[in-house]
C-alpha cells in the first residue's frame, strides 16, 4: 500500500509541474545549425554537428529598465565526430513579446574526444537562437 501511495504522490507532482511548464521551440546555432528547445530550466539542442543539453540553475536581471535577463547553467554535449564533453553556458535572454524570445550564450567547454585520436581540450564557444513559446 505504501508503494502505491508513493507512486500516486510522485505522479501527481509530475503532472502538476507539467501543466504549468513553459515550452519554447525554435532555430539556432550551437552544435551546428539546428532545432533548439526549452522546457522550464532545461535547454536542448539538436544540430547537424551534435546534440547538447543544459540545466539552468541561476537566473537574474539587470534591472527593470534593461530588457535582457542573464542565466548560468551546466550541461553536456555529444558531437557527431566522436567528441563529447561538459560545458557551462553563460547566457543572455531577451523577450521580443509574450511569445518570442532570443538568446545568446558563451560556454566554456571541456571536450573529451575518443577513438583513434583521443584528446582532451578546453575551449570556449557560443550559441545564438530564437524560440517561440507555446
Amino acid at each position: 500500500m505504501k508503494k502505491h501511495l508513493l507512486a500516486i504522490i510522485a505522479t501527481s507532482v509530475l503532472i502538476s509541474n507539467t501543466v504549468s511548464a513553459t515550452v519554447k521551440v525554435g532555430l539556432g546555432f550551437d552544435q551546428g545549425f539546428g532545432v533548439t528547445a526549452q522546457f522550464n530550466d532545461i535547454n536542448a539542442f539538436i544540430g547537424d554537428d551534435g546534440i547538447a543539453g543544459d540545466y539552468i540553475f541561476k537566473r537574474g536581471s539587470f534591472g527593470e529598465d534593461v530588457p535582457l535577463n542573464w542565466y548560468v547553467g551546466g550541461g553536456a554535449f555529444v558531437g557527431w565526430d566522436n567528441g563529447f564533453g561538459v560545458r557551462v553556458p553563460l547566457g543572455l535572454n531577451m523577450a521580443f513579446n509574450s511569445k518570442w524570445d532570443g538568446y545568446f550564450q558563451v560556454y566554456p567547454e571541456l571536450d573529451f574526444d575518443h577513438g583513434n585520436n583521443s584528446d582532451t581540450k578546453f575551449s570556449a564557444d557560443l550559441s545564438i537562437g530564437v524560440r517561440y513559446r507555446f
